[in-house]
């Protein structure tokens, strides 16, 4: 048969736009959080050379606004790397042999890609959540 010798038989289980998603979303939202993050938090706080002790009028609320991107991040690389792992366990399979041996041959692309998606999504919701519990225990300004 044509595609049995193929090095990822299961390539049609795990295209390359759900692949790239799947890769992707874990870092790019940690990332997003990082950045928002430290915008919402800091900016309020200290606008020109020193730290205020309040927000600026009017700005109170962005502390709250990245509490919410905190956790919608986390929410998105979670359910990534829920998904990334769902897709691994179906295609885990795709050929005999332990990594070791795969890796000498090159085959098993599918399962690798699955497999460190899932370690990235889950990774990354857990570095998000560890800033989240960050910028919940430090006061916004100072005090």
């Amino acid at each position: 048969m044509k595609g049995e010798h193929h090095p990822a038989p299961h390539r049609d289980k795990l295209s390359g736009w759900t692949a790239s998603i799947l890769l992707y979303t874990g870092p790019l939202a940690w990332l997003l959080q990082i950045c928002v993050g430290e915008m919402m938090t800091s900016w309020p706080c200290f606008p020109d050379t020193d730290r205020r002790a309040a927000p600026i009028a009017g700005y109170e609320w962005t502390w709250t606004g990245a509490m919410v991107v905190l956790v919608l991040c986390a929410a998105a690389a979670c359910a990534t790397g829920v998904l990334a792992w769902r897709k691994f366990r179906e295609v885990r399979e795709e050929r005999e042999g332990g990594h070791e041996e795969l890796l000498e041959i090159g085959h098993g692309r599918t399962r690798f890609i699955a497999l460190w998606a899932a370690y990235l999504g889950l990774g990354f919701a857990v570095a998000t959540l560890v800033t989240l519990t960050a910028f919940a225990l430090v006061p916004p300004c100072l005090g």
